[in-house]
């Protein structure tokens, strides 16, 4: 089931559903499809529709029947493709594709909207076919069969679809802080973290060996007095006293604690730190010959050494105690003060950096379209031959030839001939510019109208409609100052348009909601003539 819909001129977004068959479309009452307009003849054109697929046949109008652009008698067309019937711009679809994209699908490049429009209006002189962006639905549902396709189908598939419906919610420049921010904060979780991990680590390691240290003086002090049996001549020294020492102990194999003297034969088997020290003594009674060190919490390291004694029956060293040194470790880690403070800082110049990045990379994306602003601007004056294509953007390639293509179409005012050079423009109207001029509007990024010698429009596009409020299905056929709703606007309108000459323009500057623009305004005829009609573009000033 295919479908037809109005994308430009009178009722845009009017859809029509063809069944198989013929679907005449004309302006008398009998056609399939009416379209009301003095442009399309009575019986203009058909579409064949059967299981082969869709065919559109010229039925002998007046004005000739487009196909992407290009004249055509009769001519086969699939989904996509634009229908050019008088000042209506008709697209074929099929709704199931489009159910396919709304369910995220990433069935096009960001510039699809751009590159389509192009597509309708104009074919690059020495092309065939169509300019297709769109990634077909069969290749999109095969996954291939290498590692790489494998990866960007997934992304493409299952990730992108957020973004793309991201940026057709968002103006770019929130995009690109946006993505950005999330950069920032991304590399700084991801390259602080193990750093501030990795500090901690080395720290606690030598809080471990500090308390080794500590508990195996603990041993050397004591060893003798141990296996000599004294027990009461045993102590610790002022090791307990140090900063940072929680706990210093020495105690036998069952936990009973010899010294210090003020905690002698109390038990040492409650908290961590004896739990600890449980595992430990297992660990040297099967033979273990070193201390052990262990962290028992986020603030607190133990140290576990034990004392070797000469025993006759075995004849051998045993262990006949342990040394038992806590040392809190939150003296020499850092706080979460500091710990803030360090992401902080990363944050700033992390920041810092991203946003200057962010700039750089915000202009590059811009710069070509502006630069395209202005180069069509002055093709259309006729003081450059085609836009220029100076910045390197291999996906944009085919976008400038489509434009280049339409733009040597339109007649350029500082090209037009007079009277006396042998022209023939002194008979022509502004119905005779219209086409040049709808091409041109349905790729440029600046607001762009039309009105005849009347000062009646004739044409405008979306662009222009977003910037002056004014919207074409109340507008074509009356005065533009009629439908503005700036009035200093339209007083600015008529000031222009009866200043401009054929063959020439002139410009002036005008905000609309605190938005600077330039408006030029260009007569169309011979010069030296009255003007059969005039052109008005209105484009943004980058301040």
């Amino acid at each position: 089931m295919y479908k037809l819909t109005i994308v430009a001129g009178p009722g845009r977004g009017t859809s029509y559903q063809l069944q198989d068959g013929e679907t005449s479309l004309g302006r008398q009452g009998g056609n399939t499809i009416v379209l009301q307009s003095s442009k399309v003849s009575k019986r203009h054109c058909a579409l064949l529709v059967d299981s082969a697929g869709i065919a559109v046949k010229d039925l002998g109008s007046s004005n000739g029947t487009f196909v992407n652009g290009a004249l055509a008698k009769q001519k086969v067309i699939k989904p996509g493709d634009r229908i050019s019937i008088g000042e209506f711009v008709l697209e074929l679809s099929k709704p199931q594709q489009r159910q396919a994209v709304a369910a995220g699908q990433p069935q096009t490049l960001q510039l699809q909207g751009i590159a389509s429009a192009a597509q309708s209006v104009a074919h690059p002189v020495g092309m065939t076919g169509s300019i297709n962006l769109n990634v077909s639905a069969q290749a999109q549902d095969r996954v291939p069969s290498d590692l790489k396709g494998k990866v960007i189908w997934y992304f493409e598939k299952f990730v992108m679809p957020f973004f793309y419906g991201f940026t057709m919610k968002q103006e770019w420049k929130i995009v690109c802080a946006t993505l950005f921010g999330a950069f920032v904060v991304g590399n700084l979780f991801l390259t602080v973290s193990p750093l501030v991990s990795s500090n901690r680590e080395m720290l606690v390691k030598e809080v471990g060996r500090r308390a080794l240290f500590m508990a195996r003086e603990i041993v050397e002090r004591n060893a003798a007095a141990i296996a000599a049996g004294a027990e009461t001549k045993t102590d610790i020294g002022s090791i307990e006293r140090e900063e940072g020492v929680r706990l210093a102990v020495l105690a036998d194999m069952d936990g009973r604690i010899i010294a210090p003297a003020q905690r002698m034969n109390q038990y040492f088997t409650g908290g961590p730190e004896a739990a600890v020290a449980i595992k430990a003594r297992d660990l040297f009674r099967k033979g273990r010959e070193t201390g052990i060190m262990h962290e028992v919490d986020s603030s607190t390291v133990i140290a576990i050494e034990p004392v070797k004694v000469l025993s006759q029956q075995a004849g051998k060293n045993v262990t006949a105690g342990m040394a038992i040194v806590a040392l809190d470790s939150t003296l020499s880690t850092m706080g979460f003060g500091e710990i803030g403070m360090v992401y902080s800082e990363v944050l700033i110049l992390t920041g810092l950096l991203a946003g200057l990045i962010m700039f750089v990379m915000f202009r590059l994306t811009l710069k070509p379209f502006e630069v395209l602003n202005d180069d069509i601007d002055k093709v259309l004056k006729g003081e450059i031959g085609q836009v220029t294509h100076e910045f390197r953007m291999e996906e944009l390639d085919q976008l400038w030839d489509i434009i280049n293509s339409t733009l040597q179409r339109v007649p350029k005012s500082g090209g037009i001939s007079s009277p006396a050079s042998g022209g023939g423009l002194s008979g022509m109207n502004a119905e005779d510019f219209l086409g040049p001029v709808k091409m041109v509007g349905e790729v440029a990024r600046f607001g762009i109208a039309m009105c005849d010698a009347e000062k009646k429009m004739i044409y405008l596009n979306a662009m222009f409609e977003e910037i002056t409020g004014i919207r074409a299905d109340n507008a074509i056929g009356q005065e533009l100052s009629s439908q503005a709703r700036d009035q200093a606007f339209a007083q600015l309108a008529n000031d222009i348009s009866d200043r401009a000459p054929a063959g020439a323009s002139i410009s002036e500057d005008f905000d609309f909601s605190g938005v600077s623009y330039k408006i030029h305004v260009g007569g169309l005829g011979a010069p030296g003539m009255n003007a059969k009609g005039y052109v008005m573009t209105i484009v943004k000033v980058e301040g």
